[in-house]
């Protein structure tokens, strides 16, 4: 069954900085028509940073949607068209002040695949240097370290939310059990 629905006719329904709202009218696989509401993202890359003596690298910051202070792994969104590997590259760098020679990938994420495009890149990040921050002037992070067993109980006890940081870590997991 061919399960493709096409678009018939769309309109932009906001255009920001970030984000673009789109509402398209598509033809379902039985022939009837419907709406569909879509947020367009230019994607993301995160990175799980791992120190030298096996800690993770995340951060806490104020998430403005939430009205929450989150742990995450650093990340940042893509440019239009950006690389997302030279993306994380500068992510890392910017928010956490380390340096990384190569990135391994860890997968892509669909982070909200019933409404957004938006997909996310992650990246794990070993064998760094300690640089410097360049946070934007919006941008307010702590950083901090905990071992994997940490990371995973803060994940059991619902302190890490944020999915692209659990998929990360999930994922290197299993890349260990390998």
């Amino acid at each position: 069954m061919d399960m493709r629905e096409k678009k018939i006719d769309g309109e932009i329904i906001y255009d920001g900085k970030v984000v673009k709202v789109i509402k398209d009218k598509v033809l379902c696989p039985n022939n009837k028509e419907a709406y569909r509401e879509i947020i367009r993202h230019n994607g993301g890359a995160a990175i799980l940073p791992i120190t030298k003596d096996n800690k993770i690298l995340l951060i806490r910051q104020f998430r403005y949607a939430y009205d929450e202070v989150i742990y995450e792994i650093p990340a940042g969104k893509l440019e239009l068209n950006e690389d997302p590997y030279n993306a994380a590259l500068r992510e890392l760098e910017e928010e956490t002040g380390f340096k990384v020679d190569k990135l391994e990938s860890l997968g892509v994420i669909y982070p909200t695949c019933g409404y957004s495009s938006e997909k996310i890149y992650l990246y794990l990040a070993t064998n760094m240097t300690e640089g410097v921050r360049h946070l934007d002037d919006d941008e307010f992070i702590e950083v901090l370290y905990v071992t994997l067993d940490e990371a995973k109980n803060m994940i059991l006890e619902n302190k890490i939310k944020d999915a692209k940081t659990i998929v990360a870590i999930s994922n290197y997991l299993l890349k260990l059990q390998k």
